[in-house]
């Protein structure tokens, strides 16, 4: 059994149709620490494999401690982890982010005890990304959010 424990998640990943419905919402129900800004922003992935690019509108915020972040889909090159979710008719939750300065060793752990391999990777600024494919398993992905 593996000693490896996560007690905490750092980011909650939710996708939508409609990023200004979802940002009104929030504004009005959520106490995020500042203002809600909605930005756009291109983001380079691969994706089993493949080298794919997408645009997306994007609210990043934070509620006691946790990062809140909320994609809405604009335009692909190809299929990715967002554009399958949405084909599949899907909204809402998907992923669940750590932060982690040891992503090789949770990706090793759940390969070994769980056949579970990364699906999607990416990379912002010094940033790099792993998702793993935990969907079938935990309903979600859990992303791997390294520095």
């Amino acid at each position: 059994m593996s000693a490896l424990k996560i007690d905490k998640f750092d980011q909650i990943g939710i996708l939508v149709k409609d990023i200004e419905k979802a940002a009104d919402f929030y504004k009005k129900y959520f106490n995020f620490k500042g203002p809600i800004n909605v930005v756009e922003q291109w983001s380079d992935v691969e994706y089993k494999g493949k080298k794919i690019r997408f645009k997306m509108k994007k609210i990043m915020q934070t509620i006691n401690n946790i990062q809140f972040e909320v994609v809405e889909l604009l335009e692909s090159t190809g299929d990715h982890l967002y554009s399958e979710f949405l084909i599949e008719g899907n909204e809402g939750l998907h992923h669940l982010g750590l932060y982690t300065k040891n992503a090789e060793e949770i990706i090793k752990e759940f390969k070994n005890n769980y056949n579970i391999d990364v699906i999607q990777t990416g990379k912002a600024g010094k940033v790099n990304f792993f998702y793993l494919n935990t969907k079938k398993l935990l309903g979600y992905y859990l992303e791997l959010i390294s520095f």
